[in-house]
């Protein structure tokens, strides 16, 4: 008998799968929580966690302290800040990996949380329940093994979330997480998804013109340092303003540095409304950016990760390039890191 794929992806962790899955099915009343600016996993794991609860007759509403942008709307439907009109009794996390992820408006929150799910290696296991498969390329992806076992068929809705979680996360399956494992899952999804061409473009290819000016000014004005290896560039709000770019212009803008030839470590710095600055790194190979964002209180995975900082942007940047080089420093004195 042929293995099934999806059951292939989460063998080694199938007793978490069947925890989430069994928990999920005996409570209800779901909030679900996304983190803060929220990204594509976050966003297609929360709609597919609602939709798979509610279709079991089940209430369930999602929380963020961010808007959901327009991006996503082939998802969200253009709910910006979904309403809820019942009381919630279970709170669930998708795709956070420390509470400070929540966001002031969902900070209040942070001691409820009854299950987490995750995949990065710096989840902090933070809820009474914590499901994590940090080799997993994507929340979705978990999602997928927990839906199966909950009995719930995936549909085009659902199949649509879920791709655009784990496509997302994978870069369009181009990013050093993408393994045998997340083709299997998506050829799984695919079936369900007769309009893949268009979630692509809209996921991929789609930019606005602002986007476009706005990715043209971070690459001529990025700063370079150790020989090329490291870039730095910055997004400052007089920058979003001149150039008419929103929220939606900045999604995934972080991978732009990585792109660069000879760049091995990208740094992106997005200046937020209240002065800090969103902090994401990429690194091409060599450097664990993980290991780097945790100095700063932040966290992810071994090639993308983010944090915020403090302070003007120049002093921002030598704190990072300092960090950077003495990652570079230890690695050289033979560390494995």
């Amino acid at each position: 008998m042929q293995k099934n794929p999806l059951q292939a992806t989460i063998a080694t962790s199938m007793d978490d799968i069947r925890l989430a899955a069994q928990f999920l099915l005996e409570r209800d009343d779901f909030l679900i929580l996304c983190h803060q600016k929220p990204d594509g996993d976050t966003v297609g794991s929360a709609f597919a966690l609602r939709e798979a609860l509610r279709s079991l007759g089940k209430r369930a509403q999602i929380a963020c302290s961010d808007p959901f942008t327009p991006r996503y709307d082939f998802i969200t439907g253009g709910e910006r800040e979904p309403r809820r009109d019942f009381t919630p009794k279970t709170y669930v996390t998708v795709d956070v990996a420390d509470t400070t992820l929540l966001g002031e408006k969902l900070d209040h929150l942070k001691a409820n949380i009854d299950l987490a799910i995750d995949h990065h290696p710096s989840f902090t296991r933070y809820a009474t329940v914590n499901v994590c498969c940090p080799w997993t390329a994507s929340v979705g992806a978990i999602l997928t093994a927990v839906l199966k076992e909950m009995g719930v068929s995936l549909n085009s809705y659902l199949a649509t979330c879920l791709y655009t979680s784990l496509a997302t996360d994978t870069g369009c399956f181009k990013y050093a997480n993408t393994n045998r494992e997340a083709h299997a899952i998506a050829a799984e999804l695919v079936r369900h998804i007769p309009n893949l061409h268009e979630v692509n473009y809209r996921l991929f290819m789609l930019k606005s013109r602002a986007r476009m000016q706005l990715e043209a000014r971070v690459v001529s004005e990025a700063h370079f340092h150790r020989q090329g290896k490291i870039a730095v560039a910055v997004v400052s709000q007089a920058m979003m303003k001149e150039l008419g770019a929103g929220e939606d212009d900045l999604d995934d803008i972080g991978t732009l540095m990585r792109c660069i030839e000879g760049v091995e470590v990208g740094v992106l710095m997005k200046e937020t409304p209240n002065g800090r600055m969103k902090v994401s790194f990429r690194s091409a190979q060599h450097v664990n950016v993980s290991m780097i964002a945790q100095t700063f209180g932040g966290g992810g995975h071994r090639r993308a990760s983010g944090c915020l900082m403090y302070g003007p942007a120049e002093e921002a940047e030598r704190r990072i390039v300092e960090a950077v080089e003495q990652f570079y420093a230890r690695l050289e004195a033979g560390e494995t890191l």
